[in-house]
Formats: C-alpha cells, sequence, structure tokens
C-alpha cells in the first residue's frame, strides 16, 4: 500500500531524529521533573546514590562486558569517579548541589547520547528494497531446491499472510500516534513486523533494540538510522530505567510511532504471553496524559499483533532453556549438536517452507478501550468516552503515579486478552497439539518430564487415531472461532487427510531433527519431544486438552 505520509521527511520519527539535541534536552528535562526518589534536597543522600550508580556501571563493565561496550565508556565512569574523589568536602552547601547536580546531568547526557536513535530516509529507502529480497531466501517457496534462492521477492508475500482492519489502521495514523506491541517469539520478529508495518503504508516506527546487537559496524549504523535506540538490559538501576521511561514518552509526545515487545523477551516455552512487562507500557498512558496537558488532542493507539510461525529458527535452543529453568533436577539435556547439524540446519532454513501470518487485532486507547473508525473511545457497555475524564481530579488533569500504574495495569490485561484472540491457529500448531496431547494421555502419571524422555517407540501414534482426535480438536476450535476467542488459518478448512499431511509437512519444517513425519502405513513419529511440546505450546492455554 502507499504510504499514509507520501514525504519522509515529513514523517514525525524523522523531525525528531532530525534534531537529536533538541529532542535529547527533552529527555533529560523529563528525567529531572520527576527526581524526588533521588532524594535532591539531602547532600549526603544524594552523592551516595550518585556514587551508587557510578560502582554500579563499573562492575557492569568489569563482570558483564559485552563486545558492543563502547571503549569510551570506561574513561567516562573512571572520570566521574576521579571527580567524586577530588571533591571529598565541601563546605558551602550550594557549592555542593551544583557540584551534584552536574554530575548528574554529565550522566543523563551520556546516557542520552548512547541511546538516541537517528532516521535516515537514504537508510530507510535501501531497507525497504533489501529486506524483501533477504528475508524471502529464508522463507522460500520450494523445499529441497537450492537453486530457488535466487528466486523471485513476490514469493515471499505467498507466504507473509497479513490480516485485520488495515485500513482502520491507516486512518489512525492520521488521527494520532501508534503503538504496536506484537507476541515475541524469534530474532525475526523485528524484521517481520518492519516489513508488515511498510507494506501496510505506515510511517516510520522507533524501537528499543538491545546494545548487545550493535556490534557489528556495519548492522549498528544500519539498526541506527532506521530508528533503533540502545537499551542496556545489564543497567538495572532506577535512573537509567527513568531515563529509558523518558525517552519513550517524549518520542510518544513528539507523535513517533512506537514498537514494544510488552512481553520483554522471546517466548521460550513457545506459549502465548500470560504476564507482561509495563514499564514502557506506562509511557504511553504518561504521553496521553501531557499531550491532554499541553492542549493536543491527538490520542495514543494501541495496536496489538499476533505472529504466528510454522517454524521458529531458534526453537531448539528456547525450550531447552525453558526447560532447564522449569525442571531444575527433573530436566535431562539433549547432547550438544554437531557441526554436520549446523550445515544442514542452516541449508534448511534457505530451501524450506516456513511461512507466517501477522494478525493486528482492533486498535484500543491507552485505557484498553476499543476505538470506532473516527478514533473516539467506546467503552464495554458502547458509549463514547472522553479519556481526559480518566486522567481528571477535582476537574483537572493531573498526574496520579498510583492511578496510572492501575491504568495499565488494565491495558496490560487487555493486550493480552487480545493477543489470545487474535492468535491464528496454522496447520503445524493444530498437528503438534494433538501429537503431543495423545502421547501425553497416554501416559497421564507421568510429569511432562517424564513424558519429553520417553522412547521413541513409545511416542507413535496411529493415522486412525490421529485423525479422530484432529476433527475433535478441529471442531472445538471452529465453536471458538464463532465466539470470536481465536482465528484459524484457512488450512484448517482441509479435508482431514490433507490438513493432517500438510500440517506434518510445515511444524518445524526447517529443523534438521523432524518434529513429526508419517510413514507410508500412516504411522505417525517424532523425533524430538522437545520440539512437538514447544510447537503444541502455542495452543495450550485455551482448554483444549479436555477434548482428547
Amino acid at each position: 500500500m502507499p504510504h499514509v505520509i507520501e514525504n519522509m521527511e515529513d514523517w514525525p520519527i524523522y523531525r525528531s531524529y532530525n534534531n537529536n539535541e533538541e529532542f535529547l534536552e527533552k529527555v533529560k528535562d523529563k528525567v529531572l521533573q520527576h527526581l524526588s526518589w533521588l532524594n535532591l534536597g539531602e547532600e549526603n543522600t544524594f552523592r551516595k546514590e550518585l556514587k551508587n550508580i557510578v560502582y554500579q556501571e563499573k562492575i557492569r563493565l568489569s563482570k558483564t562486558p559485552w563486545k558492543s561496550d563502547d571503549p569510551k565508556e570506561k574513561i567516562f565512569w573512571n572520570e566521574i569517579k576521579r571527580q567524586f574523589k577530588s571533591v571529598k568536602d565541601i563546605d558551602n552547601k550550594g557549592d555542593a548541589e551544583e557540584f551534584d547536580l552536574e554530575i548528574l546531568n554529565k550522566i543523563l547526557d551520556f546516557y542520552g547520547k548512547e541511546m538516541v536513535a537517528n532516521f535516515k530516509p537514504s537508510t530507510f529507502r535501501f531497507a525497504q528494497k533489501a529486506l524483501p529480497y533477504i528475508y524471502s531466501r529464508l522463507i522460500n517457496s520450494f523445499p529441497q531446491a537450492l537453486y530457488k534462492i535466487f528466486s523471485s521477492t513476490d514469493m515471499l508475500y505467498d507466504r507473509m499472510k497479513i490480516s485485520g482492519d488495515l485500513d482502520h489502521l491507516r486512518k489512525l495514523e492520521n488521527m494520532g500516534t501508534l503503538i504496536v506491541v506484537p507476541t515475541h517469539y524469534s530474532n525475526l520478529d523485528s524484521p517481520t513486523i518492519g516489513l508488515s508495518l511498510n507494506n501496510i503504508g505506515l510511517s516510520g516506527f522507533t524501537y528499543g533494540a538491545g546494545i548487545n546487537l550493535f556490534t557489528i559496524k556495519s548492522l549498528s549504523n544500519f539498526m541506527h538510522n532506521i530508528g533503533a535506540y540502545k537499551v542496556d538490559r545489564r543497567r538495572k538501576h532506577k535512573l537509567y530505567l527513568e531515563t529509558l521511561k523518558s525517552y519513550s514518552t517524549v518520542a510518544l509526545t513528539e507523535g513517533v510511532n512506537s514498537l514494544f515487545y510488552p512481553g520483554g523477551s522471546r517466548s521460550q516455552s513457545g506459549m502465548l504471553e500470560e504476564k507482561l512487562k509495563l514499564g514502557l507500557l506506562g509511557t504511553a498512558l504518561d504521553a496521553q496524559r501531557i499531550n491532554l496537558q499541553d492542549g493536543n488532542k491527538k490520542k495514543i493507539f494501541i495496536i496489538p499483533v499476533t505472529l504466528n510461525y510454522h517454524y521458529v529458527l531458534e526453537a531448539k535452543k528456547l525450550i531447552e532453556n525453558h526447560l532447564k529453568n522449569e525442571g531444575k533436577e527433573d530436566y535431562l539435556e539433549d547432547e550438544n549438536a554437531t557441526p554436520f547439524g549446523l550445515i544442514k540446519r542452516t541449508y534448511k532454513v534457505i530451501t524450506s517452507n516456513p511461512g507466517m501470518t501477522v494478525s493486528f487485532a482492533p486498535a484500543l486507547d491507552v485505557f484498553g478501550n476499543k476505538v470506532d473508525e473516527e478514533g473516539e473511545s467506546i467503552s464495554k457497555i458502547g458509549n463514547k468516552v472522553d479519556i481526559a475524564d480518566y486522567f481528571k481530579l477535582n476537574g483537572s488533569i493531573i498526574r496520579d503515579v498510583q492511578r496510572d500504574q492501575q491504568y495499565t495495569q488494565i491495558l496490560g490485561e487487555r493486550i493480552l486478552k487480545e493477543f489470545k484472540e487474535n492468535t491464528v491457529v496454522l496447520s503445524s500448531n493444530l498437528v503438534a497439539y494433538v501429537a503431543f496431547q495423545i502421547i501425553r494421555k497416554r501416559f497421564n502419571q507421568f510429569t511432562v518430564f517424564e513424558t519429553l524422555s520417553l522412547p521413541k517407540d513409545e511416542t507413535i501414534v496411529s493415522g486412525i487415531e490421529f485423525k479422530i482426535v484432529l476433527d475433535r480438536i478441529r471442531d472445538r476450535l471452529k465453536v471458538l472461532e464463532e465466539d470470536k476467542k481465536i482465528i484459524l488459518s484457512s488450512d484448517l478448512n482441509l479435508p482431514t487427510e490433507e490438513l493432517m499431511n500438510v500440517g506434518i509437512k510445515k511444524v518445524g519444517s526447517s529443523h534438521p531433527t523432524y518434529v513429526l513425519r508419517k510413514n507410508k502405513n500412516g504411522v505417525i513419529s517424532t523425533r524430538s519431544m522437545k520440539l512437538l511440546y514447544y510447537y503444541h505450546n502455542k495452543l495450550s492455554s485455551y482448554g483444549l486438552d479436555e477434548y482428547i
């Protein structure tokens, strides 16, 4: 689709990041507005907390160094430490406070310059052309045909399905600022979302990327120049987290579309998110309040998105980590992968047919209300509501941290509901669920960890049994779809035998070890109960096990 805002130099992300210094001053001012927790008025306590920040930073650089760390960082923190040593005692209280504030400003300037993103139209145009070509190599439509890596990028869009009320999303861009909040399964999520947002014609989005991803200079420059700001997840102290939140809030008040992964890290189990990290999500509420206080009536819209894959590149590593964390001593680890296995895996990624679906849920306001065609907020009982009323006390819009935290919690719960209702069931999800549950029920006296360790001859399923259960679960899923509790892909309309065959072929289609296979006698088997469990987990929260 054509971009809603045709000229990239009119995009909010370009206008804001083209004036980096002004943008960062706003971020710093926002941090300084609400620093009562730092005890600014108490000289000794304030300096002690600043010293503690310096100590934590030096520990981070010495105990958990990353290749992406800027060599100049050590110099900066050593200099701050030296300045503290040079003024052990300042008699004048005013001079002491001025010194401490100067140190605080230096730290905030350092964080801002390290964090801030950029946006170059030339880099974005390059990404528009290059990313579909690269991506199409990974989801090629012709398995086992290596020469097809040079095929047309048009095949990409046969494999990537984008669903939802896309016209409404385009309309909302002219009414306010968009925050896209996707589920998170794979390292491919960001390019998948980026391609999708570009294809439906929305202007550029800013997003936080782990600073560890900025190791390779060319990739670092690319990410920096398409709107990625750096996030160092090793830093846990409050000043850094407040700077990060202020950065997000300022970007939103400037009208910059933003992308958050509210679940935080990738789902290690393959399950839908059950709990969200609400820190950055709370900045949406903060920015909306500031807009209203400033007389800016533009709204901030929340767009939940579900990403649905037949194959997740790092599934084996993720489920291994999940089982280690959950199982402790009950979990038995597989042998290490061989170099041959790595080569085989890479080949299968290039030549396989995983495919994916990107499902955009209906837009919400920052309180979790759905919005109509004109961007008006609609309550649960169908009435239009004025969101300014949520922020008012005695007729005035005010900042109330405790109240806003409760509102953010409500928004998070609504996003989780939208994730669940807008998940698209793929044929691969269904066959993995059916196969694992048949085996699980057969050994229901075992723990999950014992089930995962079953010998291969105990994990086979007859074709007849499989098809009976497949039909039963599909019928239940159709009821859920009628109740708008889930979305079914077109594959689920296939005849039972064909649906079974398609799903078995697609589930984890690029793993060196097959997840499911059917032999000439119709018997279904697996070489990896752990991967089968991972892909099964996508449907584990819908109460389907009672129908097995």
